[in-house]
C-alpha cells in the first residue's frame, strides 16, 4: 500500500521555492533541503524525487504564477501599446514590492543555469520564446493600428522590449528608487512611438 503524505505540499514547495531563489541551485544542498522543509531525505525523495527534479518542479510552478502579470497586463489594457506599459508597470510595482531585493527568480535561474544542459535550460528557453511572442503580437497589432511605428519589425522589437523587461528586472535589484526606474521604463518605451 503506497504511503500517504502527512505534510501540506503546497507549504512545503514554497519553503523550497524560497530557499532555492534565494541560494540558487548549486549554492542549495539535500541538507538545506531537508532542514527547510523539516522532512527528512526519504520524505522528500519519496514525494518529489532528487534535487533536479524538486527545483524543476518549483520552477515551474514559479514560471505559472507570473502569467499573471502578463494575463492582467492585458486584460486592463485599451491597445496593444497600452498593454505594454502595463506589463512595464507591473513589473515596476514587482521590483518595488521586492524589498528584500531577490530579483526575478526566472531571471536568477537564467544567469546561474543557462549555460548547463539542463531541463531548466528547456523551460527557460520556452518561457523566452512566449514572452517574445506576446510581445510580438502585441508590436504588430500596434503597427497595425498606427499606435505603434513601423522603424523596424515586430520581432526585433520584440527582442528589444524582452531585452529591456530583463534589464528593468536586473537594473530594480539594487535601484529602488521609483522615479529612475520610472524614466527607464518612459526612455525604453519612447522608441515604439
Amino acid at each position: 500500500m503506497p504511503r500517504v503524505e502527512v505534510f501540506d505540499r503546497g507549504h512545503v514547495l514554497e519553503k523550497v521555492k524560497e530557499l532555492f531563489w534565494s541560494k540558487g541551485f548549486n549554492g542549495t544542498s539535500m541538507q538545506d533541503l531537508v532542514d527547510v522543509t523539516g522532512l527528512n531525505r526519504s520524505s522528500l525523495y519519496n514525494s518529489f524525487g532528487n534535487k533536479e527534479a524538486l527545483f524543476e518542479t518549483v520552477f515551474k510552478q514559479y514560471q505559472e504564477d507570473t502569467k499573471s502579470l502578463f494575463k492582467d497586463a492585458l486584460k486592463d489594457a485599451d491597445s496593444p501599446l497600452d498593454a505594454i506599459h502595463n506589463i512595464f508597470k507591473n513589473i515596476l510595482h514587482l521590483i518595488l514590492e521586492d524589498v528584500e531585493g531577490k530579483g526575478c527568480f526566472n531571471l536568477n535561474c537564467k544567469t546561474e543555469l543557462s549555460h548547463t544542459d539542463t531541463p531548466i535550460k528547456a523551460i527557460l528557453k520556452h518561457s523566452e520564446e512566449g514572452t517574445l511572442q506576446l510581445f510580438s503580437g502585441l508590436i504588430k497589432e500596434g503597427q497595425q493600428q498606427a499606435l505603434i511605428n513601423k522603424n523596424d519589425t515586430p520581432e526585433n522589437y520584440a527582442y528589444y522590449l524582452f531585452s529591456a523587461f530583463q534589464g528593468l528586472r536586473m537594473t530594480g535589484m539594487l535601484t529602488r528608487d521609483y522615479k529612475t526606474l520610472k524614466n527607464i521604463i518612459h526612455n525604453t518605451l519612447i522608441i515604439l512611438h
